[in-house]
């Protein structure tokens, strides 16, 4: 039996553990709290300088915008004027890529209006530039003019944004922005929709010219309705070959695009006509494989979980690119997207890499399943001549190079807008990693840019 001393001396030990317990639990309740109230300042105040560098440089783009478009209204020169609503569209394509950006990051709400008048003033610009008469046209000057309101009424609000947000909450600048909104809302927007005369210049500027039907395989050999099912089924291979019993082959007319002519859909049925695969091939008469879609539908009975890397999607795609064209295809492009692989192909002839010819892949990443086949551009320009042989090395094409630029590697031989061009990799400029030159002119045929 305990003593009385030693059932006291025990309660008191009991007594005192339970104490420190609480407060090492009090301790670290506490610390949690101030960590996560410390994280959530520093995010708060990570926001704040955000939206303060955000709307000081939308403030900046769009009062060089309203700048530009005051600067055409003035100019007393038409090279002058032109020169200046250039630059309005170059500060109105700065401002659209800042309000993406300020969507994303900011979690600000929708700038439908603000968005718009940008993106409908950039488009229209281009119109009253491309005009060689010393005086615009009274809609023009309308159009003009309207974009500097817009801009007049939007600037105070940006600056107000950029004021506030140093010592603001976030919801306060978030009214700032709904009142800016609410505001522009309330203006006459650019007309574009029903403006005859820009519609006229959007379209002689890119004609529609329609394809002719059947440009694309004329002259080829043409199968059979049972002929061009056989190949649809080899080249489908154990994607329609995983049930049992009989299995046949639907033909029904399908559509693509006119220059490929007449073309076919196939899918899989069993003897009572009820689907056994959400495969659809379209194939052209003359027994090449267009595309391949999935509609979903219908479980396939093969797909299971079996998660596949990208190398393994590579290897079952090779597979499906040796049944489909005896061309060979370099791969130029993977990705990944949630459940989804992509993989590009397109073809290199004479060490001339030809992008407009891709054929495009998607499996799922989960089954390894096609989903989709695509090789409809492959075959847009399946008969047309590209240049591939070009007139300047690649050391004469270099010395066209500007001066601020510095080559950081091998360029490479590509087609670019059906022009043959050297694509030099290079340093020198933010944002620029190739420029491209003719390789017949020397010439230059622009640059690839990354904001």
């Amino acid at each position: 039996m305990k003593t009385k001393t030693g059932v006291l001396i025990d309660m008191n030990v009991l007594t005192k553990s339970i104490i420190g317990l609480l407060c090492v639990t009090t301790l670290a309740g506490a610390y949690f709290s101030y960590t996560e109230h410390q994280d959530n300042r520093q995010w708060k105040q990570q926001q704040q300088r955000n939206t303060q560098y955000w709307s000081h440089m939308q403030a900046i783009y769009l009062r060089d915008f309203d700048y530009a478009l005051a600067e055409a209204l003035a100019a007393s020169t038409i090279a002058d004027r032109q020169a200046a609503l250039q630059s309005a569209i170059e500060h109105a394509n700065f401002i659209l890529e800042y309000v993406r950006i300020g969507s994303v990051t900011m979690n600000f709400p929708s700038w439908s209006s603000y968005e718009s008048f940008i993106t409908d003033g950039s488009r229209y610009l281009a119109y009253p530039a491309s005009e060689k008469v010393m005086s615009l046209n009274p809609d023009q000057l309308e159009q003009i003019q309207r974009l500097r309101t817009f801009a007049r009424i939007a600037l105070p609000y940006l600056e107000q944004m950029r004021k506030k947000a140093v010592d603001s909450s976030l919801s306060d600048i978030q009214q700032i922005s709904t009142e800016m909104e609410e505001a522009l809302s309330q203006l006459d927007s650019v007309f574009t929709s029903g403006n005859k005369a820009f519609n006229e210049f959007l379209y002689n500027q890119n004609p529609y010219i329609p394809l002719k039907p059947g440009t694309v395989f004329v002259g080829e050999t043409t199968y059979k309705a049972t002929e061009l099912a056989a190949k649809a089924k080899i080249f489908m291979g154990e994607a329609w070959n995983k049930g049992v019993g009989k299995q046949i082959v639907h033909m029904s007319s399908g559509g693509i695009g006119p220059e490929f002519g007449e073309v076919m859909d196939f899918n899989l049925s069993d003897t009572d006509g009820k689907p056994t695969s959400s495969y659809i091939a379209t194939l052209s008469k003359s027994g090449h494989v267009l595309q391949v879609r999935r509609k979903g539908l219908i479980s396939e009975k093969g797909d299971v979980e079996q998660s596949m890397d990208l190398k393994q999607v590579v290897a079952v795609a090779d597979t499906w690119m040796a049944r489909w064209s005896g061309e060979r295809l370099t791969l130029v492009a993977k990705e990944i997207k949630e459940t989804s692989i992509y993989l590009t192909y397109i073809p290199v002839r004479e060490q001339v890499s030809i992008p407009q010819m891709k054929v495009v892949w998607q499996f799922d990443r989960r089954t390894g399943a096609l989903e989709r086949f695509d090789a409809s551009k492959y075959f847009t320009y399946y008969n047309k001549t590209f240049p591939i042989h070009p007139k300047l090395t690649a050391e004469q094409a270099s010395a066209k190079l500007g001066p601020k630029v510095n080559v950081s590697g091998k360029p490479k031989l590509e087609l670019r807008n059906y022009k043959l061009v050297y694509a030099f990799p290079v340093t020198g400029i933010e944002g620029v990693s190739h420029v491209y030159i003719n390789a017949r002119t020397g010439a230059g045929e622009g640059i690839n840019y990354n904001f």
